[in-house]
């Protein structure tokens, strides 16, 4: 049988950043309000019997994170009774790996709770809307990331060079330029170095004899 909000003594908080901004949902910021939804609703939880998990600088499109893998370590040990987070995609955003996890809580008896949309698991219509919002989660990501490269291959077309390892006989090199409203844009393009291409040329020439 779940443990009640009545007799609960730990109540764990997960809390998520893809990078560190110092803006907006910071890992402090997600803490708080979950502790502030705590005191609102486990009122014998004290503030101290609350366990603290963060991952800065992981995505969520998966569930390969140090503290959310302990995280779930302590559930299967049964050390609290309730998992809360300031909103679902701190968890996941891939459908599978949320589906997986809210199975594995129930058998666990242990309720996830997400306090932006204001979802609990402890009730079905609370499962039902948290596995609807993790689909649009999911699109959420693949949308921004299909938008992400569209975006990229349509720099490249323009002769734009977008980062990683240069090709040999290549360097990247930083431009200038100033658009019609006189702001400054910087980017960078693909400079041949000579040297380096003569040596390109004498790797292929045999093949091109060959041919």
């Amino acid at each position: 049988m779940k443990q009640t909000k009545e007799n609960t003594e730990q109540i764990a908080i997960y809390s998520r950043k893809s990078k560190f901004t110092g803006k907006g949902e910071s890992i402090e910021n997600q803490v708080e309000l979950c502790r502030q939804y705590i005191r609102a609703h486990y009122p014998n939880c004290k503030d101290e019997s609350i366990l603290i998990y963060e991952d800065e600088g992981f995505s969520g499109k998966n569930t390969e994170r140090p503290n959310f893998k302990k995280m779930m370590t302590d559930a299967r040990s049964n050390t609290f009774s309730a998992i809360v987070c300031y909103r679902l995609d701190r968890i996941s955003r891939n459908i599978g790996d949320f589906a997986k996890l809210i199975e594995e809580l129930d058998g666990l008896n242990v309720s996830f709770i997400s306090i932006k949309e204001q979802f609990d698991t402890s009730s079905p219509m609370g499962r039902a809307m948290m596995y609807i919002s993790s689909v649009f989660s999911q699109l959420e990501r693949e949308t921004i990331a299909e938008r992400i490269r569209d975006n990229m291959h349509e720099l490249a077309k323009t002769g734009r060079w977008l980062g990683g390892r240069t090709p040999t006989g290549y360097k990247s090199e930083s431009v200038e330029k100033i658009t019609v409203e006189g702001k400054r844009k910087k980017a960078c393009k693909l400079t041949l170095i000579p040297e380096e291409a003569e040596i390109i040329k004498q790797i292929y020439e045999p093949m091109k004899k060959s041919l």
